[in-house]
């Protein structure tokens, strides 16, 4: 009976013991834990048609980013790692899976809409980030948005509005459209009809191209006799620098002006001056802006061999966005991030003060470009002159709560 009596106390003690050792073991193990690298991830089309637009180039100013941020965040390293979907949403969303299953906490850039629309509900149904780079399609903020989901650089409609408005000036009333046959294209044509009709304009007639197609012949052909004023370049980025070479050789300039929606600098570079000039791009960033935006480049060009394009350029400030985010939570928890990622302002060199709206899109100012003539140009990335500033609340679309329920 005596024995037994001390048995609670002994009990007792065992279990405070248990406990502390349980509480020393689980201390460990977070401690081991936060030396885990933080996972961030660049999917993107890393071989193909649309490689020059991001690709490579977009890895190595994320790389700079991490750089420039020290290496590491709450103690933990920066590892980055890089994939090619190949352009296939297949492809795409088993990565991503992946990615995200083996701790990878925010994915970078995407591209093609048939995969960056895949991402959406991926990311959501894994409560991990994805941060849209080269991703245009505006229905990532609207009937396709997600809480997860960060439309960082630009949309379809930014990148039209400032054509269309330039062309507009100049009484180029009537359009015409060549539109690549997938969701990017015939959101673009979408958009932009909205806008040609706002302003009072005509739409006269389209073609649609498939996504492997490289003879425009046949629809430049019904381009030219619609009579339009504009033809309206409704493709990707790669598509637009071939098409302006195939209307030259057919004479469709100057009697048509053409409107290449999804022109970017590397376009223009490839291009050349010769036959890319008057050609209009809009976007939030090009190299030769201002002080900042050169030293950039300048360290941007030390590396790669090229100057960055508005895509690679907002790599740079999303991934050091992202880890501001992720030091001022104290934590790599998606909730947290996001929700730092949305209070605090975007400062970089290409953006002063932007900011996220409820509904993912980034809102910054963006800049029309002209591409240079041949004799105005001093260099060889000496490209363009800005004629236009578009503000943040003019450059994208409102948002929409009857399509998005988290606009307000």
């Amino acid at each position: 009976m005596k024995g037994r009596a001390r048995h609670p106390k002994l009990a007792a003690a065992v279990a405070v013991g248990t406990l502390a050792l349980q509480a020393w073991a689980s201390g460990a193990a977070v401690a081991q834990d936060d030396k885990r690298p933080l996972k961030i991830g660049q999917l993107s089309d890393m071989s193909g048609i649309v490689r020059d637009l991001s690709g490579p180039g977009t890895n190595v100013a994320m790389k700079l980013a991490i750089e420039d941020f020290g290496g590491t965040v709450l103690g933990r390293p920066i590892e980055l790692l890089s994939a090619d979907h190949l352009n296939k949403p297949d492809v795409g969303l088993g990565l991503a899976r992946k990615w995200y299953d083996e701790g990878v906490m925010a994915i970078f850039d995407i591209g093609i809409t048939t995969v960056a629309l895949g991402m959406q509900e991926l990311s959501k149904d894994k409560d991990k980030l994805v941060i849209y780079l080269s991703t245009a399609s505006s229905d990532l903020t609207g009937a396709k948005c997600s809480p997860n989901g960060i439309h960082w650089t630009y949309n379809n409609y930014s990148q039209a509005l400032g054509v269309v408005n330039q062309l507009m000036k100049q009484k180029l009333d009537s359009w015409y459209f060549m539109t690549v046959n997938y969701g990017y294209g015939i959101n673009v044509e979408r958009d932009t009809t909205e806008m040609v009709k706002k302003a009072g304009g005509t739409i006269v007639g389209s073609t649609r191209h498939a996504f492997d197609m490289t003879d425009f012949s046949s629809d430049l052909l019904k381009s030219q006799s619609s009579g339009a004023k504009v033809i309206a370049l409704a493709t990707t980025t790669a598509h637009a620098g071939n098409i302006v070479k195939q209307a030259d050789e057919f004479g469709v300039r100057p009697k048509q002006q053409l409107a290449a929606l999804s022109l970017t600098l590397h376009d223009t570079k490839a291009m050349g001056l010769k036959t890319a000039q008057g050609l209009l791009e809009t976007a939030p960033y090009y190299w030769d802006q201002n002080e900042q935006t050169r030293a950039f480049a300048k360290r941007y060009f030390d590396r790669f061999g090229k100057m960055p394009n508005m895509i690679q350029a907002s790599a740079y400030g999303a991934v050091l966005h992202y880890l501001n985010a992720v030091k001022a939570a104290g934590t790599d928890a998606t909730a947290a991030v996001n929700k730092k990622m949305r209070e605090l302002p975007i400062n970089d060199f290409m953006t002063k003060d932007g900011s996220i709206r409820p509904d993912g899109r980034v809102m910054r100012p963006m800049y029309v470009f002209e591409a240079k003539k041949p004799e105005e140009s001093t260099g060889e990335w000496d490209l363009y002159k800005q004629v236009a500033e578009i503000a943040p609340t003019d450059a994208f679309a409102p948002p929409d709560p009857a399509s998005c329920p988290l606009a307000k």
